[in-house]
This record gives structure tokens, sequence and C-alpha cells, in this order.
């Protein structure tokens, strides 16, 4: 590259800091008031106290000069200062003896007079790392990730050996199941940037879908091996199926324990066997592809526990450590590496000359849809 075009490369970059220069030190923008804005991130209840997480997402700093519970002002301590540069965060430590299964709003309010407030719908105390916690989220997320998985895998005996169409058919259910999964997983993903105000989340989630969609196709050893035998490839899909699906459960995991941490669900009996409901299908839609295709008991033990146990470490990352941009990054992530399976299930249909669009493979596609909707009525 010769100097010329360098220096033709630079300069636009420089007219560029020059106008951010200006427009930074001049008047010229300097009409009206900038409003503060700061995001409460996150809640922990503590013994005689409450935490409030508090970041600075606005363009100026801010003041933080009140805190209240329920619009009544309380004692508090604001750590490391009430001082806030943008986007940096401080800890609003509030002395207040909280009711086990009470709701609350608590508020924060700027110099200004701008009060922003954040719901808890149920104040339970914040877990810490203990050995009984950990075996918690490790039984929570066994009945909701590998118990489901597992019993899903039990229909591969009943599958086996069908005939051509109804081969297709479960193909195409299988399709329509992870659609629904993965719209499942963007709603999902959206619903945690809605609650917890993550900078720009709606474009970090298209980003990560986006990219990890074509990294794989990139990557995608099934379109490098297309001379492979079928039971080769269907036992490739089967496990990105389930590599999708274990991203899926680890971001569902992270959401549930985030969520049971700070008091916003009450995993009950109930709700535990709707997910297992509800997530047994996820199961089926890793042995569908192996329908006709004689698989050793190994790749099912394997297969189970890419899928399922990482339920278990998203609901221990997400209870203990409460990381909701990691909930929206695993989800959108899993969202992505479905949506690939989806890509390489047709691709390989279409490669067998099968015509997706026939009545059968159709209606199986609505049917997988469907049951995952249905089941999904029971969480």
């Amino acid at each position: 590259m010769n100097t010329r075009r360098v220096i033709l490369a630079i300069i636009p970059l420089v007219l560029l800091i020059g106008i951010v220069y200006y427009l930074l030190s001049s008047p010229f923008l300097d009409r009206g008031v900038i409003l503060p804005n700061i995001i409460i991130e996150k809640v922990e209840f503590k013994p005689g106290h409450i935490v409030a997480y508090v970041r600075n997402t606005g363009q100026d700093k801010v003041i933080i000069a009140q805190a209240d519970i329920d619009d009544a002002p309380t004692d508090a301590i604001v750590k490391p200062t009430n001082e806030l540069q943008r986007l940096s965060s401080v800890q609003v430590i509030m002395y207040h003896q909280w009711i086990e299964g009470r709701p609350y709003e608590i508020g924060i309010t700027t110099s200004d007079g701008t009060r922003f407030t954040y719901n808890v719908l149920a104040a339970t105390l914040t877990p810490e790392s203990t050995a009984d916690q950990l075996l918690y989220f490790a039984l929570v997320g066994t009945y909701v990730g590998i118990v489901p998985v597992t019993l899903g895998l039990l229909w591969y005996p009943s599958i086996q050996r069908v005939k051509e169409h109804w081969h297709e058919f479960f193909l195409s259910l299988t399709a329509g199941l992870l659609l629904l999964i993965a719209i499942e997983g963007i709603l999902e993903a959206f619903d945690i940037v809605h609650k917890f105000t993550v900078i720009r989340g709606e474009a970090l989630i298209l980003l990560s879908i986006i990219s990890v969609f074509l990294l794989l196709n990139i990557i995608d050893i099934g379109k490098k091996n297309e001379n492979a035998s079928s039971d080769t490839i269907v036992l490739y899909i089967a496990y990105l199926i389930a590599v999708g699906i274990g991203l899926h459960n680890l971001g569902e995991g992270l959401a549930i324990g985030a969520a049971s941490a700070i008091g916003e669900v009450a995993l009950t009996k109930f709700l535990i066997i709707g997910f297992a409901i509800h997530n047994v299908t996820e199961g089926f839609a890793i042995v569908a592809p192996l329908a006709k295709s004689r698989v050793k008991i190994v790749h099912f033990i394997i297969l189970g526990i890419i899928a399922g146990v990482p339920t278990i470490f998203g609901g221990w990352v997400g209870g203990l450590i409460n990381m909701p941009i990691a909930s929206t990054i695993f989800l959108a992530v899993g969202v992505g590496a479905i949506f690939q399976v989806i890509y390489i299930i047709f691709r390989w249909m279409i490669s067998k000359n099968v015509n997706v669009l026939s009545t059968h493979n159709v209606a199986g596609f609505i049917t997988g849809m469907l049951i995952m909707y249905l089941t999904g009525l029971f969480t």
C-alpha cells in the first residue's frame, strides 16, 4: 500500500475527529437541559438491609440525592461515591427490616429531583454460595433440563425403522420444534433486556444471533463432508441440535437462577413440572433425525449431557452471581445455533431430493410448532 493511499484513507478520520472536537468545545449544541438517566440493574435483599446496584447510562454525570422504599425516604449509604460518571456504577445500601415475600418498590432520586424505580414482586433473601444453595439449583436444573431431555430421548425406539415419509415428517417436526425454541429464546432474551435495561441489548441480541449462525455455517463439518454416510450426517445433526439446545438451556438456567435470586419467580413444584412437560420435546427433537439409524447408547448419554447439564451451570451462575448480560448472550447464541441446525436439516433433506413443501412435511413442521406452543402453556 503506497503512502498516498494511506493518507487518503486517514483524511476522513482526521476530519471526523476535528468535527467531534468542535462540537464538544463549541456552545453551538448547548441548548436545553441534559436529562439524567440511571438504571437500577438489580436489587439484593440481605439481613437488615437492601442493596441496589445503580448505573449511570445518561450523557452526563449524576448525583444520587436520596433513596426510598415504597416512596418513603430511608437511610442509605452510597458506595464508593454518590457522584456517578457516565456508565459508572455504585451500590446503594438501604437499612430496612424488609419482610419475606412482600413486594417492594425501590426508588433512587437524583440531585435534580428525577426519581427512578425498580419493582420487586416478592422479596427473598439473596442466596449465598453455600452447599445447600448449590444443591438447590442443581436439583432445579436437573428437573428442568436433564430429566425432560432424557425422557424425550426415550422416544427413539418407538420411531426407529419408520417409513420414509414418516422419517421426513419427524425431521420437519424437529425443525418446527426448534423454530419455536428459537423464538422463545429471542423473546426471553428481549424480556431480560427490558427488565434489566442492558445497554443496547437489542442490538447485542441480533448481533449474537447473526454472528453465531454465520460462524457455524463457515465451520459446518457436515457441509465439508457431504459424501459421508447418512448415519454419520444424521448423528452429526443430532449433536448440533443437542449443542443448540444446551446453549439455550444454559441461558434459560441463567435466567431462572437470576429470577429466583431476586424473588421474581417462585420455583414451585407446578412450575418445575410445567418446564419438564415443555422441555421433554427437546429430547424428541434430538432423536428425531436418528429415526432410521442405529445408534450406540453412549451417544444418547453424551447427547443428554450436552443438552441438559448446562441448565444446572446456568442456575448456579444466574442464582449466585446474577449476570443478566450473560443470560442475554447465551440465549442469543443458542438461538443462532438453533437457526443453523434448522438450515442444516432442510439443506440435508433437499440434498436427498425431498420436497420440503410436501403435505406431510408442512404438516410435520406445523405440528412441531404446535406441540412446542401447547407444552409451553404449562410453564
